[in-house]
């Protein structure tokens, strides 16, 4: 049986981290969320000789004073899970920022590894280290890397184990000369542990104002009023733990690092100088969007042909390989659930381009420069600079769009993109509203359509203020951001992002929009087979009295219900009611709406949740029933508010004019 290692993979923001997981674990690693958390969380493994070492990606972070999610869920898991080892990798080039994260880390945990990364870039700059002295006056094993090239991969997994097996390692820590006997005097009024916290690290955490130990102690401690009186001797106190912190990391790069007198320029501030610039910038980043848009779904409709084609003929064989199954559930296995399954193979395609951009987007470091350059459009909006991407993707197909909110770190906001993302309007949406504004206004169809983008913005704008202030209850966070260096993509990185971002899409999203698939085939065909008398129908027809006030029938209503599973749908479901298609369909819609009903029906399409897979891939993102939940309810009841204002304006303005 093979010994099994913990190891936690830590770090500052663009500091290589996940190109040493991903290099690390190649394939053998799944995604998830932290528990009761919408961060992202990774596990991989590798098997070295008689080990296995599970590898734990952490969110990266700059300190563990719980000022942020990514910020706690780390220091959680070092206190609770307890891993063998702590791998922390550094940038070679920026160690004075990056040793303030393993200041903390050493007052919680001796087994820790340095990673010192982008030993490529201290070079370029034409910086001097001493690695083994910096060994010594650390206390701790360093393993030069460049991981982008697989370099020092193998030295870090050997030293892993060696470390696992000695468990020796004995760390210079920080010396809180000037506080030591502060926190000797609050050590003392606290028990050995406090939640798993060791009192020395709770004692330094409560000098720092750090909220959560504060409120842990409040509620748990009875002599907090007297620990509460030593920390507010002094209000400096949260500044004089960090100048301990400052002056350890100058004592540890003391005679280590020698940087030349003058800085060499790097061809990364050269090409900076235009991507940055608030003009040019916003020129190229405009390029480079409509650009990926294009070829996405350009390339997207060379492929989704055939595809479709392909995963018709599937339906069929797999229809012919279950004749011996009753006919009712033949047909939901193919009509029903394969569909289901269909649609989401059908999406492949155009995920695996847009994720095709933007790995190479983020490993190429232009992806911070983006947000950078967008971040004042996007709070004019009420959305955090991250949010252009997501949104102008999402103008494809709101899937990718949902999934790209990743790139936000903050909870709030992420939740808050991935709600109103919703109103932004797909292909399908789009290809519904030109059927029906063709039909009823085929001069002015083109204008009418510009008018359901600016609906869409106004849309966003209005949620992005509400549920910011009433339901998030967030303000607006400014875009703090380290630009990290321009570098070549790693082809085998930008393959497991992909690779991750589509395995993680089937298994769930493709697991719920199956269940919804058959779900809906199984309504629409009780009790006759017949659409029109269907139990499909008769829940639309039940919904009538909530929808008569915006001017739709039944026959709209159902297919309202169906668009959810997909936006298309609503057509095909007329064409069931109706028993026509295409420009007979558009003359039977003539004689029984008005144009009023008819823009009223578009502009509701547009507004309410896309699409199942939608649905689902929020679910798969957010990790919250609760969530998914308000997100779908929420674009119901705004979409219904906005259309019934919106009908009776036009019903006004129609009666006086």
């Amino acid at each position: 049986m093979k010994k099994k290692i913990k190891v936690g993979l830590t770090g500052n923001p663009n500091v290589g981290k996940s190109t040493v997981f991903n290099q690390l674990t190649g394939l053998n690693q799944h995604t998830g969320n932290w528990p009761g958390k919408t961060v992202e969380k990774k596990i991989g493994y590798i098997e070295k000789e008689d080990y296995l070492i599970e590898v734990v990606d952490l969110p990266g972070t700059y300190s563990l004073t719980a000022q942020s999610l990514e910020e706690l869920i780390a220091r959680e898991f070092i206190v609770e899970e307890k891993p063998d080892i702590l791998v922390l990798v550094l940038d070679a080039s920026l160690l004075e920022r990056n040793l303030y994260l393993l200041s903390q880390i050493l007052e919680l945990h001796n087994n820790v590894i340095i990673a010192l990364n982008m030993m490529d870039i201290l070079e370029s700059k034409k910086y001097k280290l001493d690695v083994k002295k910096f060994e010594e006056k650390l206390g701790l094993p360093v393993i030069p890397m460049v991981a982008s090239k697989g370099k020092g991969l193998n030295e870090l997994i050997e030293k892993v184990i060696e470390i696992y097996e000695k468990d020796n390692i004995q760390p210079t820590k920080v010396k809180y000369s000037k506080l030591e006997e502060t926190i000797k005097r609050i050590e003392d009024l606290l028990p050995d542990k406090i939640q798993e916290y060791p009192k020395r690290w709770v004692a330094v955490k409560l000098l720092e104002n750090d909220p959560i130990m504060i409120d842990l102690c409040k509620k748990n401690l009875k002599d907090w009023e007297k620990i509460q009186k030593i920390i507010e001797e002094r209000e400096d106190n949260p500044i004089r733990v960090a100048t301990a912190r400052y002056e350890w990391i100058k004592e540890m790069l003391k005679e280590v690092i020698e940087k030349p007198k003058k800085q060499a320029i790097l061809w990364t501030d050269k090409i900076d100088e235009y991507v940055t610039h608030p003009i040019w910038g916003f020129v190229i980043a405009l390029f480079i969007v409509v650009t990926i848009f294009y070829l996405t779904f350009s390339i997207n409709n060379i492929i989704s042909i055939p595809l479709e084609n392909l995963l018709d003929i599937i339906g069929e064989k797999i229809s012919i390989l279950l004749t011996f199954l009753p006919e009712f559930l033949r047909n939901l296995i193919t009509k029903g659930i394969w569909q289901g399954i269909a649609t989401i193979l059908s999406f492949t395609p155009l995920i695996t381009i847009f994720f095709l951009f933007l790995a190479l987007l983020e490993d190429t470091g232009y992806l911070a420069r983006l947000a950078f350059i967008t971040d004042r459009i996007m709070h004019s909006l009420g959305l955090h600079g991250k949010s252009f991407l997501p949104l102008v993707i999402s103008f494809g197909c709101n899937v990718p769009g949902v999934m790209a909110t990743r790139t936000l770190e903050d909870e709030k906001d992420r939740i808050l993109l991935i709600i109103i993302d919703s109103f932004i309007p797909c292909v399908p949406r789009i290809l519904v509203a030109s059927f029906f504004l063709g039909i009823f206004f085929p001069q002015y169809a083109f204008l009418l359509l510009l008018t359901l983008y600016i609906i869409s913005f106004t849309s966003i704008y209005i949620s992005g203020k509400l549920l910011r202030k009433k339901v998030l209850k967030t303000s607006m966070n400014p875009l703090l951001m380290e630009l990290p260096i321009y570098k070549i993509p790693s082809p085998k990185i930008v393959f497991l992002y992909i690779w991750d971002k589509l395995k993680s899409f089937f298994i769930r999203a493709g697991t719920v929009m199956a269940l919804l698939s058959g779900l809906t085939w199984i309504l629409t065909n009780i009790p006759s087979g017949n659409i029109e008398n269907s139990l499909f129908s008769q829940i639309g027809k039940l919904f009538l009295p909530l929808v008569y006030p915006l001017g739709f029938n039944w026959q709209l209503t159902t297919a309202l219900l169906s668009g959810f599973v997909a936006k298309e749908a609503s057509l095909s479901t007329l064409s069931a009611i109706y028993g026509q298609s295409g420009n007979e369909l558009g003359n039977i819609l003539l004689r029984e709406l008005n144009p009023i009903t008819a823009y009223s029906f578009v502009v509701f399409q547009l507004l309410y949740i896309p699409c199942a897979a939608t649905a689902a891939t929020i679910y798969k993102e957010t990790n919250s029933i609760k969530w998914t939940v308000f997100a779908v309810f929420y674009s119901f009841i705004y979409a219904y508010i906005f259309t019934f204002i919106l009908h009776h304006i036009l019903v006004f303005l129609s009666s006086i004019l």
